[in-house]
């Protein structure tokens, strides 16, 4: 008797899953709820555990496969009795799974004449690859899919839009030597095939695919600045007041204050300022061309991590207080290194923000985050010479770059967002008033 294990669907429209990492083998005895696969989704790699205990079966993926919702990803064969109520879970919850939201229609049957005079043949597709065919200039009836059914995967668009570029066999390249000869101007046409030859004879490159996370990254990336009119406003706000009051918590001891550092303060501040500025906090939704407001804060937090930049989730950051958000910030920061963030903590964020002041910088064009309307890169905070009353002296200063989306708002919007947010770095005490 076997337990089939279904891969199933984590939310947010998933179809498919990548397999990264098998951690089991065949042959081998697991135990109920042990992990036996990493497997990459659209938001985080996700260890998934057996459903019951055990000898594994056969493994029918490689790593690096994709895998659709509700496909088999392996067989655990036991002859427990008490497995079974396990294996009836499973069984059941395969067949009483609803459907994903993007889920195509079933597949019907086409009279031959209708097939034949039918001018557009109906392609099964999730609309995020819909989206990326777009993005590439691809016609996705054009693309046969691999996938369950038909189903036509990301992966056969970008195999296409592969094809396409080597078929037109030239691309508008400048010359290496930058000197424009007689006759032949510096922007010539070079094959793709002599291009790459000469590129391997040189030792100039190594094809290195991206990874599954880093794909993701530029899949969202590329949607966003090609469908969204970005815009970003750059300002250095007085931070006289945030320093002194962080030093004064760095004073405390016991109560887990002084381990605090500008970040989770500065949430905090962002937080409240978005209650006053709540055009910032919404979600723009391409098709119907709206807005969804939000009454709650969920700051997404940019984290750079060995897989790529990863955004855990505070949620409802604005009902919080800095020690509860900096506690959660450093556990989920830890997970996104330790690649164990789970789909939930990195989704349903309403306004993104991204640390660099550890790396340094003074100035960023950020890329928002779909269906996000707006993105603010944090800079370090430090002291430069500052003019007070007349007078050359020190002052501590932080830069902040703020990207929006401006089909949704104006420049004059995010001018006083960043107001509002440097009237807080200027004094946290304005916070209390913000709070009662």
């Amino acid at each position: 008797m076997g337990v089939k294990f279904r891969l199933p669907d984590v939310g947010e429209g998933m179809t498919e899953a990548e397999v990264i990492r098998w951690l089991v083998q065949e042959g081998e005895r697991v135990a109920s709820d042990q992990p036996v696969v990493e497997m990459q989704t659209d938001k985080a790699v996700v260890e998934f555990p057996a459903p019951a205990s055990g000898k594994v079966g056969h493994l029918p993926w490689k790593e690096g496969e994709k895998v659709a919702v509700g496909e088999v990803l392996l067989e655990i064969d036991t002859d427990n009795e008490s497995n079974k109520s396990a294996q009836r879970e499973a069984a059941a919850a395969t067949e009483t799974a609803p459907a994903s939201a993007e889920s195509p229609p079933p597949l019907r049957s086409i009279p031959v004449e209708e097939a034949t005079s039918a001018p557009r043949r109906r392609v099964l597709a999730a609309p995020s690859t819909r989206r990326l065919a777009r993005d590439l200039g691809v016609e996705i009836q054009q693309v046969t899919g691999t996938g369950p059914e038909g189903r036509v995967t990301k992966e056969d668009v970008r195999k296409v839009a592969a094809s396409l570029a080597e078929s037109q066999g030239v691309v508008r390249l400048a010359d290496r030597r930058g000197k424009e000869a007689p006759g032949n101007p510096v922007d010539r046409e070079v094959s793709w095939t002599e291009d790459r030859e000469q590129a391997r004879d040189t030792g100039e490159i190594q094809g290195e695919p991206l990874s599954p996370t880093r794909r993701v990254i530029a899949e969202r990336l590329l949607l966003s600045v090609t469908r969204k009119p970005h815009a970003t406003h750059f300002d250095e706000l007085e931070a006289e007041g945030l320093v002194a009051w962080r030093n004064r918590l760095k004073e405390k001891s016991g109560s887990g204050a002084s381990s605090v550092g500008y970040l989770p303060i500065l949430l905090k501040a962002i937080a409240v300022a978005l209650k006053s500025h709540s055009l910032l906090n919404v979600h723009f939704d391409e098709e119907k061309m709206e807005i969804r407001r939000f009454t709650s804060i969920h700051l997404g937090v940019a984290a750079d991590t060995p897989r790529g930049l990863l955004v855990p989730v505070i949620r409802d950051a604005d009902q919080k207080s800095i020690l509860q958000i900096a506690e959660e910030l450093r556990e989920l920061t830890e997970a996104a290194r330790q690649g164990r963030l789970l789909p939930d903590q990195m989704k349903g964020s309403t306004f993104t923000v991204s640390n660099a002041g550890a790396l340094g910088g003074h100035f960023a064009t950020p890329i928002i985050n779909p269906p996000e309307v707006a993105i603010l890169a944090l800079h370090p905070v430090e002291q430069r010479p500052v003019v007070q009353n007349g007078q050359l002296a020190p002052g501590w200063r932080i830069n902040i770059s703020l990207s929006f989306d401006h089909r949704v708002l104006d420049g004059a919007d995010a001018i006083r967002f960043t107001q509002t947010l440097g009237s807080y770095t200027a004094d946290p005490g304005r916070l209390l008033l913000e709070l009662t």
